[in-house]
């Protein structure tokens, strides 16, 4: 490739992205601009009295399938940050699944989500572009003043203030849904443009619930096995009337290994 041609590619990158964590990734994304597609994921997480120490035993732990993906969370406590993948083909639909663990001051949050049959994630238009976006928030999420809606803005707290006292971010959503929106955007845009985010209802799970179902997740079959079903210790009639409302009509034949394992994530961009 020319010089030339490396510039403009560089300068679309540079435009089309922001933030640090976007401009860290463009000197690698410009390696394979012209023949391979990318899924940028910024995530969020921002929880009263979190703790951020990752020292500590019980560090937050998230874990997020979005159909086709299982991106490496980043974001959690600020604002959103990102992670991307090499473009896997449609996503329309598919399955959503997500277990997050918070240590707080007061106690540690454990939660679980699943998508509904039938109603898997709802798609925007990619309208041919090279970089396709997804925000999510495991609980509540931190946004700017500008980002909220009239009707978000009396359920939000703020957060951060200026040296005016002004408040500058604030938190908003509810500790146990998950937060999603698909589309053309940056980190940027998250944080300081209203939007109508998907919402998906989770669930409270015990400390040896969410053991068992995180080793499914990072086990071989990780993405297969990755959701919680009747054998799950000590549920709740509430837990077990969520598990049922989300069985999938394959879920039998994924547990019992009729469905091949995930092949190894290949890092297309070293």
């Amino acid at each position: 490739m020319s010089n030339f041609l490396k510039t403009i590619a560089f300068c679309f990158l540079l435009t089309s992205l922001s933030g640090c964590s976007d401009l860290f990734k463009a000197a690698r994304y410009i390696t394979s601009f012209f023949h391979e597609d990318v899924v940028f994921f910024y995530t969020s997480t921002n929880y009263p009295d979190q703790i951020l120490d990752k020292n500590i035993k019980d560090h937050s732990q998230r874990t997020l399938i979005f159909g086709p993906y299982k991106p490496t969370l980043t974001g959690g406590g600020g604002g959103f940050g990102g992670d991307y993948e090499s473009y896997k083909g449609p996503m329309e639909g598919e399955e959503i699944v997500a277990l997050w663990r918070m240590p707080t001051q007061h106690k540690i949050l454990r939660y679980y989500v699943r998508s509904k049959p039938n109603k898997g994630i709802i798609r925007a238009p990619r309208n041919g572009r090279y970089a396709y976006k997804v925000g999510v928030s495991l609980g509540p999420m931190k946004i700017g003043t500008n980002a909220l809606s009239k009707n978000q803005h009396p359920k939000s707290k703020a957060t951060t203030w200026n040296i005016d006292n002004e408040p500058i971010y604030y938190r908003w959503g509810d500790w146990d849904k998950l937060y999603y929106v698909t589309g053309i955007f940056d980190s940027s845009d998250l944080m300081e443009i209203p939007r109508t985010f998907h919402e998906i209802q989770a669930i409270a799970i015990s400390e040896k619930q969410y053991d068992k179902l995180y080793k499914r997740c990072h086990s071989d079959w990780q993405t297969v096995k990755c959701f919680m079903d009747e054998s799950f210790p000590d549920l709740t009639p509430e837990q077990l009337a969520y598990i049922q409302s989300r069985k999938h009509p394959d879920d039998d034949d994924r547990l019992t290994g009729k469905f091949p394992k995930p092949e190894r994530r290949v890092n297309h961009w070293l």
